[in-house]
């Protein structure tokens, strides 16, 4: 055996990596580790940006890289190991010409200069456990090795650094792909055929490693190292944010780790924002809702997440407002990215080495589209969320009931006619808690406003309060004198889906006559669809 009676196995994230590295390899012993974990998990960043320099400075070694893809023959790696040594910027001169002088006792001739005309493989024999002991090599690619290079010599070359150079060596690969027979065309790609390199692999595996690391960072963790600077998630409405809008709900049920993945995200993150950024913006709440909203849309498009919202459909899904789930999102991003598909479509078709116009026919006008959307839905995000938190303020500083708290809530907010959409139901996003997560009746809520409780009470005030929004409603959407302004307003979300069908099935639940009003009444006649 190796010296270790028993090879250890471990699963980690980067900080526990890190952790298990440093205890493994403050030894006063060469050792020998395996890191294994899928491609794009980012093991080479995590090597250059974490580890060597953690070895450095924590342990005191001087951490050197080499990768065995498209390396021709044994003597290339060897090469680029041994420029390496010579190079090392911490050897002190004297060690540099102990070296040399070894180089020359064996008849080696060096040219003027830097350069060296010698045999690599003759240089690398002179090296010692003296000159390398405080060494850590990482070979990076091991599943990527050429199969021109025989297994067995770089399996001995890794035995031969530990054993007769004094080296500890780091190696790095992904075991899914590790010798894979790529003629292999069996579905199940999990378990492909053994190639002889595979096998030979396998059978000497626990005696040149002495530990072996599954690298297994979580979803989070790869996104929070290259999270773009623009994305703030600090802002009051974040935790409301349902399917993929929430990164980090997203995140838990997608599981992507590919940090190239992750960054082709970024790429069309930071395209979208130069396209829809604003010049201004109202407050700091309002610019790190704007700048999230593009990022999720992204994310989802790239990796064919929720593919229904980038799809128009002829049906939308009627939002049953009683219930405290409520939420018109679903509608409302429906529509709106299913325009900006083709955008989306066209980043990818041109593998991000180019920067597309987002839309090729009248673009301007696109762009305009896309931010008045993006600004009415942060607008109601941050009103809806700022309402909802008035209404707990309320529940919880009185330690009242649930109709108690809803009446409270109403008497003090309806003088304000703008709050009247949310007290409908008609909101943005889903403001449900867990204990309310199959709660579709009033008796099984706990937390959430509930209109038809304050109806039992002051359902006249009520249905005037709603006629009176609905008049002044009317005038924004169908009285304007310039139409071009229509989505401007307030009432943006408005149409047969996300209003008139939900509003019907509320007062049909309330065993109530629809009011007749005209904003209702210009929607029953079936010719603003919209």
């Amino acid at each position: 055996m190796n010296g270790i009676d028993f090879i250890e196995f471990f699963q980690c994230n980067r900080i526990a990596c890190e952790k298990k590295v440093i205890e493994i390899l403050n030894k006063n012993k060469p050792i020998t580790i395996a890191i294994n974990g899928k491609w794009g998990t980012g093991k080479t960043y995590f090597w250059k940006n974490t580890l060597a320099p953690l070895l450095s400075s924590e342990l005191g070694k001087y951490p050197i890289y080499t990768s065995v893809f498209g390396k021709r023959d044994e003597n290339e790696i060897i090469q680029d190991l041994v420029a390496q040594f010579l190079e090392r910027e911490n050897r002190s001169i004297n060690q540099c010409k102990n070296i040399l002088n070894k180089v020359l006792s064996i008849g080696l001739k060096m040219k003027t200069g830097i350069t060296m005309n010698v045999d690599t493989s003759f240089l690398f024999k002179t090296l010692t456990k003296d000159d390398l002991c405080d060494t850590i090599v990482c070979i990076d690619d091991f599943e990527r090795l050429s199969d021109k290079i025989p297994l067995e010599d770089i399996l001995g070359l890794i035995s031969e650094l530990k054993e007769n150079k004094g080296c500890s060596v780091i190696v790095l690969y992904n075991e899914e792909e590790l010798f894979r027979d790529v003629s292999d065309k069996q579905e199940d790609t999990k378990t492909p055929k053994l190639t002889k390199n595979r096998e030979i692999f396998e059978r000497y595996k626990e005696k040149v490693f002495d530990s072996q690391i599954k690298f297994a960072p979580p979803p989070t963790e790869q996104f929070s190292i290259l999270a773009p600077e623009d994305l703030d998630t600090h802002f009051d409405s974040y935790e409301f944010l349902p399917d993929i809008l929430n990164i980090n709900k997203l995140l838990n049920s997608h599981h992507s780790t590919n940090l190239r993945e992750l960054n082709k995200v970024n790429y069309t993150y930071q395209l979208l924002l130069k396209y829809f950024d604003l010049k201004e913006y109202p407050t700091e709440e309002f610019k790190k809702t704007y700048h999230y909203l593009l990022y999720p849309i992204a994310y989802a498009y790239h990796f064919g997440l929720h593919q229904d919202y980038f799809k128009t459909s002829p049906i939308n899904a009627v939002t049953y407002l009683l219930s405290p789930h409520a939420s018109m999102y679903g509608n409302l991003l429906r529509d709106f990215l299913s325009d900006m598909r083709y955008g989306l479509e066209f980043i990818q078709k041109t593998s991000f080495f180019y920067i597309p116009p987002v839309f090729t026919v009248d673009d301007s006008l696109a762009q305009e589209k896309i931010k008045i959307f993006l600004k009415l839905f942060a607008e109601k995000i941050i009103s809806d969320t700022a309402l909802h938190r008035a209404y707990i303020k309320e529940l919880e500083q009185q330690a009242i009931t649930l109709k108690e708290a809803s009446i409270n809530f109403f008497l003090k907010y309806k003088n304000n006619i703008k709050n009247v959409p949310y007290m409908f139901g008609f909101r943005i996003l889903d403001y449900a808690f867990n204990d309310e997560k199959n709660a579709f009746y009033t008796s099984e809520r706990t937390k959430s406003f509930a209109l038809d409780l304050v109806m039992e009470e002051y359902q006249q005030e009520v249905l005037e309060l709603f006629d009176k929004w609905c008049d002044e409603t009317y005038d924004m959407v169908f009285d304007s004198s310039d139409k071009e302004l229509d989505n401007e307003k307030e009432c943006f979300w408005i149409n047969q889906y996300t209003f008139v069908m939900p509003l019907k099935e509320l007062f049909k639940n309330q065993k109530i006559k629809l009011p007749q009003n005209k904003l209702i009444n210009k929607f029953l006649q079936n010719k603003f669809d919209t």
